[in-house]
């Protein structure tokens, strides 16, 4: 599992828990650890090196901090030759060994084609368990290896292939559990499909937050909807608290200055840095209308 992943995962699960104090971090810390299949109390005391990597994983570790993509790779396929049906592992090769997007989308369409042969001989894909998925242990490597396409559709501005990606995943995974609702959302609002974008919201109408509130507030207001569009911003104004902050940052090209949080878990939900995280990852959406965000400011002031 990639880094970003493990934290939107954490993120994911601190939703809604009352995370007042450091300790409090702690024990939610400990049962995501534990929900994962992990040692809660696992602490590595050693630096991870060549000499004391054991499995696949380790190496991936080594991968992620190597000091040249030469020697990512190299360690990347090292941990492949250890577990050659770990499709976390093949994607990381792939990724460092893909010349050009059309390489890569090709070796990743393989990989996914391989996964689903895989997943159907297993019986994952009748009936009983679509819309289940990563509620089981064995569809999670399945559910990451699509999030990984995911992105790279999205990084890519192939959004409708995206879309399609994205809608299923969540057809697999009804409960959505790494958040891939949050980047379609800014899709639809890019695209203006108003319609998938509603279905999507009435179908997490508990989730009320930024990642969500947000864009629907920016598809209204492209769709020249004032009146909608003001009511999911003053929505969105009640429960992040920086809302106005993040406005006028936008509004003067000044949002950088906000980028100074260093948090190991992840950024803090209803915070500036909610709408950071939300700006980094869908900048397809937000740099295409400074107007947005004169006009929501205003609005907010009055």
């Amino acid at each position: 599992m990639h880094k970003n992943d493990f934290f939107k995962e954490f993120d994911n699960f601190v939703k809604g828990k009352n995370i007042d104090c450091e300790e409090a971090l702690d024990k939610a810390f400990d049962e995501f650890m534990e929900s994962k299949g992990f040692l809660s109390n696992y602490v590595r005391d050693e630096e991870m090196t060549e000499e004391n990597a054991e499995d696949a994983y380790d190496y991936l570790e080594l991968s992620d901090n190597a000091s040249s993509k030469r020697q990512a790779l190299e360690y990347a396929k090292k941990a492949l030759s250890l577990e050659p049906d770990n499709w976390d592992v093949e994607a990381r090769v792939i990724e460092l060994s893909a010349g050009n997007i059309e390489i890569l989308i090709s070796k990743y369409k393989k990989l996914i084609a391989k996964a689903n042969e895989t997943m159907e001989q297993a019986g994952w894909f009748e009936e009983k368990y679509i819309g289940a998925f990563w509620g089981f242990h064995e569809t999670r490597p399945y559910m990451q290896l699509r999030a990984y396409y995911f992105d790279i559709l999205v990084n890519n501005s192939m959004f409708r292939s995206a879309v399609a990606e994205g809608e299923d995943l969540i057809r697999l995974c009804e409960n959505d559990n790494i958040g891939i609702r949050y980047r379609l959302m800014h899709i639809y609002a890019f695209l203006e499909d108003k319609r998938s974008a509603t279905k999507l919201f009435n179908k997490y109408r508990e989730d009320r937050s930024t990642m969500l509130l947000l864009p629907m507030s920016i598809l209204y207001y492209k769709l020249g909807d004032f009146k909608k569009s003001l009511e999911y911003l003053n929505e969105l104004n009640k429960v992040n608290p920086d809302t106005a902050k993040f406005l006028k940052a936008m509004k003067n090209h000044q949002l950088e200055r906000y980028y100074n949080f260093e948090n190991s878990l992840g950024y803090r939900p209803f915070s500036i840095e909610e709408f950071l995280v939300a700006v980094s990852e869908n900048s397809f959406l937000f740099f295409n209308i400074p107007q947005y965000f004169e006009w929501s400011l205003k609005k907010l002031k009055k």
